[in-house]
């Protein structure tokens, strides 16, 4: 292990894995289950987690982003597991995890809430714009039987439609009152 570096500062979970594969010469995203790499990736998720604050989902994407196949399950088991690792060669990982001094000016616990809500957003958006063009072929369908005033009163206000109303209203009563006069009862009288 080389402790001959000088002392940094670390603030992205880029940094930290750097200085991890300095300090040990191992490759932790090498696509093995030996032992020495597992313990090492275990430290990262370890670091990470608990020093960077990151999420679950976040540090798995960070080591798929390095070429290892890594999913947040396998994140929480390793960060489970590092206990186990330090407790059999504690002078090695407690001397080894001294020299990972974070700060992080980032809120990586926020990072993938806001991926969660952008992916979101983008949804709806989609959605959104899918229902106005129903919206617009729906209109350009079903507008060619309407009357010319019946496609007018869809550009009133409020108001307009209510005045609208209430005189179609006296207008389609004129015609019944106009159909019941054209019928008319003979009543026999008697004389």
């Amino acid at each position: 292990m080389n402790y001959n570096t000088v002392t940094t500062i670390l603030e992205t979970p880029e940094q930290v894995s750097d200085l991890l594969i300095t300090l040990t010469g191992i490759d932790i995203y090498k696509q093995t289950r030996k032992t020495e790499y597992v313990e090492h990736r275990a430290l990262l998720c370890h670091i990470l987690r608990n020093k960077l604050d990151m999420r679950w989902v976040s540090i798995s994407d960070f080591i798929k982003s390095k070429g290892k196949s890594f999913d947040h399950a396998t994140a929480i088991h390793a960060n489970k597991m590092y206990p186990l690792y330090k407790k059999d060669r504690f002078d090695y990982y407690d001397k080894l995890e001294s020299n990972f001094i974070v700060k992080s000016q980032i809120e990586y616990s926020q990072i993938s809430k806001l991926e969660v809500i952008q992916k979101k957003y983008e949804t709806l958006e989609k959605d959104y714009f899918k229902a106005i063009e129903k919206l617009s072929n729906y209109d350009r369908k079903y507008s060619n039987g309407y009357t010319p005033n019946e496609k007018q009163y869809r550009s009133l206000d409020e108001e307009q439609k209510t005045m609208y109303d209430e005189r179609a209203a006296l207008v389609l009563k004129s015609f019944e009152w106009k159909q019941n006069n054209s019928e008319y009862e003979i009543i026999n009288c008697a004389t």
